[in-house]
């Protein structure tokens, strides 16, 4: 007797869900969000320095992300491209604003004991306003390395800039914050600017909403 096959199927690329999209299957947009909000979110975080304001940006990038499917190249990765979407709706957004707003308290997850989760989430708040406090060039160089976790080459093609000065700045960044934070650097970045749970469905839910045709 033949054992059924239960394995699990492969999960499908960026690619795959963007062929299904482009085929009329709009609800396979959500795959590709749920996928991404949380560098998104971040990417426009660094920007933007202020929680509400990225979320609105995010939000925007995804729905400018959906109109332009057509001119993604699967050669490329669609986490940069989407990425680079929403640094441009950030920077945007900023140069209109040209006004800084203090960072507001972050949800930590609730896996620590008691006292560690509240040094965690003091620590994080910590590193989050430590960055916040960086120059621009030296923020976006770091979030995008250290937090979304693109490598040189994307960072660089997300901002517009050489190789070289990815390392440079990059540097430059890992030491002014290592200088300030007494906790290494590795265990704090994952915890910075988290965006999951509620806040992400909320997202979600409403990109959907903005992709469906009149």
């Amino acid at each position: 007797m033949t054992e059924p096959d239960t394995a699990r199927a492969p999960e499908p690329t960026d690619a795959e869900v963007i062929a299904e999209i482009l085929d009329g299957d709009r609800s396979r947009f959500a795959v590709l969000v749920r996928r991404h909000n949380q560098p998104v979110y971040r990417a426009c975080r660094a920007v933007l320095r202020n929680d509400q304001d990225a979320e609105d940006a995010v939000q925007a990038a995804w729905l400018n992300a959906f109109r332009a499917l057509r001119s993604f190249r699967s050669e490329a990765s669609f986490r940069t491209w989407i990425t680079r979407i929403a640094i441009n709706e950030a920077t945007t957004r900023l140069r209109k604003q040209r006004q800084l707003i203090s960072t507001e308290d972050i949800a930590m997850p609730d896996t620590q004991s008691p006292e560690r989760e509240l040094v965690t989430k003091e620590l994080s708040s910590r590193l989050e306003r430590e960055i916040d406090a960086l120059p621009e060039g030296l923020r976006s160089v770091l979030v995008l390395r250290d937090i979304v976790e693109l490598d040189t080459k994307e960072t660089a093609d997300c901002l517009g800039i050489e190789d070289e000065n990815v390392r440079v700045r990059l540097h430059r960044a890992r030491q002014a914050l290592a200088q300030r934070l007494s906790e290494p650097l590795e265990a704090l970045l994952p915890e910075v600017w988290r965006f999951d749970g509620e806040r992400c469905a909320r997202i979600l839910s409403l990109v959907m909403a903005g992709i469906e045709p009149a």
